[in-house]
């Protein structure tokens, strides 16, 4: 942190060369000439801008000799972008925004690539989000090159998660390290109870989002704890008229208001609004439904200064009420139901002081807060015919099962018999916050641009859940408590800086950016303590052949390269403690009827990781823009290393306990109706005694067991590669018809295998009928297969039509799965993991075959060593073990085949694929007057019931009701502004 400060000034105290002059002007609005107020205008690729006042006016002090393009924005107008050639001062500048209505010449309804970044990235704008008619953000991301419109009719399923340049089925949880941010505010941290999945965007009100801003390259180090990039939602705004917004789909009901409300002069504008979204999974039985309630706050206003100094002040207050619930479906079982709380609440507060100096640009800071209320309730209905216990103990020793009548606080529950109903809790309560400052200063240095940025935040995240608990602790299940709220609070600290230089050639330009960003994590109370880590990020643009005329009318190449790292979720960071529970003695049905359970409980206690490392991904991407007469092509190359995954093994250690079996009563002289058993805690030995007094009590005897314990330890797991091309090809207007063409489409191909290794044991016994003594240990579990390979390639072409006069737009996307593959890999760096069986009850590889990936071979795999119970440090190795017992001791060869994992099916290796499929979607907008719109969307509407082939298995199958494309969906919605 304080390098990073000492830099900064340091290069402030730099002579800055170049002239700098005064712009100002006055931003009207096109049709009406009256004054836009808040409006904002930034100076492309720096961090100088400002804010209009009440009159319109803005003034830009200090700005550079040179070309410059100014983005000029405000809610509920149309994006303009001013090119201003610098050489004096400007003081009469007029810059006319244009209401954002169909009737404009030019409408955006795809996603728009932010060609001043030198890293991919895009926009998504509401004209294309009304017109896509997403009802979750997550639905418009389908709009990115590549990708297609998404699987969920509704938002009934499951979490609807946001995966950049990645598969949530992947290694690494890709998912997990791709940030979503509201307003500044992160929607999910570290601490949720489902600590490594996405961000579930489903309670995030649609209709109020004004834009989404998508980084899919290398980000700012300005963002951290991410390893898959960045999608921003920004909320309205401004002053705005009253929208209503209506939109029905057969299983989905959105109905929203809005309205941005201009409190007076100086006194800022305060934007409302309100979203509620009904959708059901089955319309013809309509009772398993998701409820959103979604609300927005946000109050805006700027102070501006005669030196042209703005300071813009903002709050928001964005949250949710609302969940799954199916409690009222008649189909389920009497009076059971599960209802999942998916409330949220996320606020920030933050200011912009747009200085404009020759020595700071502008300073932002801010705090951000978010807390989610994720309490998941079910009511489940249960029977038994005998009476059944519940194991409730935390400690080591042997207990007696007891009724709950008898003893409430017996470790031990006798569960009734007949019919019941348990009502069980999760109770997730994630909490962070944020407090951040930052700086920019751009300058000009000769014919040099410089745009530095200097940084600090500070975040603590932590769970108020109280874990799983019951409702009726005298029906509860095996269970035992433990609690989010009890878990250290994880705080980090980061600081970064990152300059950014303009270098202007005769006919090109190049830019180049370099930054470093700093992490401190501290976790009091643990054995991880302090842990820092370093993201550096460079990325560099050269344009060249800029000009309006001829075929070739200029291009763009850029590259990045960037490391970005991922702190571990609490699932990694707090382990649980574990108990093994083992029958001690059951004697069977009592002479009363009553029934006596003994068991065993061993606590194992959590172990963490001090070795842990933070999970990082290595981000390279190369680039290219061109634009040609009649086209405009981009392609973006990236290959994504994702190294130290956060995963998991298993550690196992014997441990002994006392087995009293039925058999022992064979010898007891006490009759049974007068016994009374009763077992010592601690050594588990069980004694009878005749509850008349008569017989002398009697001690019964017992067996060691030998058995195994295993804990859970995170650990960091095997690197993974993603690799793609994504392109765009974007035709100028057929005038004649009104209607332009995009052909976008991405390659994408995943590889990952898995070689942390992992013990497992058999569930089968030995011989003398103690439980299996061997520990067999597997490179990347002890599944056949450690990895797997994907390739995918999309194509998607977009026919949009739009008639400014009749202020209509028609879009007609097809989309096309040319490949889509999948291989199970089976693969160990240091040599074989399986092997090729003759046949399927074979256990020995086969002498003559050796690669399991022909297709048509039942593949066994074996432990790379393994150990025993009586020594637990001598590893063994197994393949040669193996084979020698095969031949010298067919007891220890029978033994170890429990070890071995047969594959089920002789194509489990043969490559999984279809051949190509295609999908087509109708999209329309119709605005009526100045206050209606009307649009229509049909998913799917071909309902493709297209015959596909299955390569691995040869079978035919049709994508009617298949997963491979969106279901048939259709809907109409409509928009009223007043």
């Amino acid at each position: 942190m304080k390098t990073i400060v000492l830099a900064f000034f340091a290069s402030a105290s730099l002579t800055a060369w170049g002239q700098s002059y005064k712009v100002a002007g006055t931003v009207l609005d096109a049709k009406s000439k009256v004054p836009v107020e808040f409006a904002t205008l930034w100076i492309e690729g720096s961090g100088i801008g400002t804010m209009t006042d009440s009159q319109g006016k803005f003034v830009i002090q200090h700005l550079a000799e040179g070309k410059h393009e100014v983005l000029v924005r405000c809610l509920g107008y149309s994006e303009y972008k001013l090119q201003l050639d610098v050489r004096k001062d400007k003081e009469n500048i007029v810059v006319y925004l244009s209401e954002q209505t169909l009737a404009l010449n030019e409408v955006t309804v795809t996603a728009e690539r932010k060609t001043a970044d030198a890293t991919t990235a895009y926009t998504l704008g509401r004209t294309a989000l009304d017109h896509l008619q997403s009802v979750s953000v997550s639905d418009a991301l389908s709009l990115l090159p590549g990708e297609q419109t998404s699987k969920f009719k509704g938002l009934t399923s499951s979490a609807q998660v946001i995966t950049l340049r990645g598969e949530s089925t992947e290694m690494g949880n890709p998912d997990f390290g791709t940030v979503v941010e509201m307003d500044g505010v992160r929607l999910s941290g570290n601490a949720t109870a489902a600590s490594t999945s996405g961000t579930d965007t489903r309670n995030i009100g649609n209709s109020n989002v004004e834009r989404i801003e998508v980084i899919t390259g290398v980000p700012s180090v300005e963002y951290g704890d991410l390893t898959n990039g960045v999608v921003k939602i920004v909320t309205r705004k401004g002053k705005s008229p009253l929208i209503v917004d209506v939109a029905v789909r057969p299983t989905t009901q959105s109905y929203a208001v809005s309205k941005g409300v201009e409190l007076g002069a100086k006194a800022g504008v305060l934007n409302l609004s309100y979203e509620r979204v009904r959708s059901v999974s089955d319309i013809a039985s309509p009772y398993t439904s998701y409820v959103r309630n979604a609300f927005g706050v946000r109050y805006s206003n700027s102070l501006h200064t005669k030196t042209g100094k703005t300071l813009s002040v903002d709050f928001s207050l964005n949250g949710n009420v609302g969940g799954n619930n199916t409690k009222a479906d008649p189909d389920a079982f009497k009076e059971t139901y599960t209802k999942s709380r998916d409330n949220a609440l996320w606020s920030s507060l933050s200011f912009n002081y747009m200085l404009n100096s020759p020595w700071l640009s502008n300073l932002r800071g801010g705090v951000t807060f978010s807390y989610a209320d994720n309490r998941v309730e079910e009511k489940k209905n249960q029977s038994a015919s005998s009476v059944q216990p519940a194991l409730h103990t935390i400690e080591e020793g042997y207990f007696v099962a007891s009724k709950y009548e008898e003893d409430p606080s017996s470790p031990i529950i006798l569960l009734p018999t007949g019919y019941w109903y348990v009502t069980s809790f999760n109770d997730s309560r994630p909490i962070n916050y944020t407090a951040y400052l930052k700086a920019r200063w751009s300058h000009k240095i000769g014919g040099v641009t410089s745009n530095l940025l200097a940084g600090a935040d500070m975040k603590g995240e932590g769970n108020l859940g109280k874990g799983t608990y019951y409702e009726d602790m005298s029906v509860a299940p095996t269970w035992r408590e433990y609690r989010y709220d009890e878990l250290p609070f994880m705080h980090n600290l980061a600081a970064y800086a990152e300059e950014e230089i303009t270098l202007p050639f005769r006919h090109s330009q190049l830019l180049l950016k370099g930054g470093l960003r700093s992490d401190m994590t501290f976790i009091p109370g643990t054995v991880y303590g302090t842990v820092s880590s370093l993201s550096p990020r460079v990325s560099a643009k050269y344009s060249f052949g800029e000009k309006e005329h001829g075929f070739f009318r200029g291009a763009t190449l850029r590259a990045g390269w960037g490391k970005a790292v991922k702190l571990p979720s609490f699932e990694m960071l707090y382990p649980r403690e574990t108990y093994v529970d083992r029958l001690a003695f059951a004697p069977g049905a009592m002479a009363d009827g009553t029934t006596y359970y003994a068991y065993h409980t061993h606590p194992v206690l959590p172990v963490y990781n001090p070795e842990l490392q933070w999970q990082y991904s290595l981000m390279r991407e190369a680039g290219m823009d061109i634009r040609l007469k009649g086209v405009r092509i981009s392609l973006s190359f990236f290959y994504n290393t994702l190294s130290q995954p956060y995963t998991s093994t298993r550690i196992y250690t014997p441990f002994d306990y006392k087995l009293t079996d039925q058999s022992a009563l064979n010898d007891c002289l006490i009759p049974s109706a007068d016994r009374v058993y009763s077992i010592d805690r601690t050594t588990g030995v069980v004694t009878v005694s005749d509850k008349n007094g008569i017989l002398t009590s009697q001690t019964l005897a017992y067996k060691e067991i030998h058995d195994f314990q295993s804990a859970v330890m995170n650990v960091n797991g095997s690197s993974s590669s993603r690799m793609g091309l994504e392109w765009v090809l974007d035709f100028d207007r057929i005038k004649a018809i009104n209607t332009s063409i995009r052909i976008d489409g991405k390659y994408y191909r995943y590889k990952g295998i898995d070689e942390v290794m992992v013990p497992s044991t058999s569930s089968l016994t030995d011989t003398d009928g103690q439980p299996y003594k061997y520990i067999g240990y597997y490179v990347g579990g002890n599944g056949n297969y450690n990895g797997f390979m994907t390739q995918r390639l999309n194509t998607n072409l977009t026919l949009v039509t739009h008639v400014p006069k009749i202020r209509m737009i028609f879009s007609l996307r097809f989309e096309g799965t040319l490949l889509n593959t999948r291989q199970n890999l089976s693969e160990y760096s240091g040599g074989t993991r399986s092997y090729v069986l003759d046949s399927q009850s074979d256990y020995l590889p086969s002498s003559t075959q050796t690669d399991i990936y022909n297709g048509a071979s039942y593949v066994a795999t074996y432990p790379l060593y393994y150990v025993s119970r009586e020594d637990m440090e001598t590893r063994i190795p197994f393949m040669e073990k193996f084979l020698w017992a095969a031949e010298h001791d067919k007891e220890l060869y029978n033994e170890l085949s429990k070890l071995v994992v047969k594959s089920t099916t002789g194509y489990m290796f043969r490559k999984q694929g279809y051949s190509p499929y295609f999908s087509a979607n109708l999209n329309v907008s119709k605005e009526i007057g100045k206050y209606l719109t009307v649009s229509f969307f049909a998913n799917n509407f071909f309902y493709s019931m297209q015959k596909i082939k299955n390569w691995q298995t040869g079978n035919e199958g049709s994508l009617f009701a298949s997963s491979l494309v969106t279901p048939f969906n259709y809907g109409i919605s409509f928009k009223l502004k007043l």
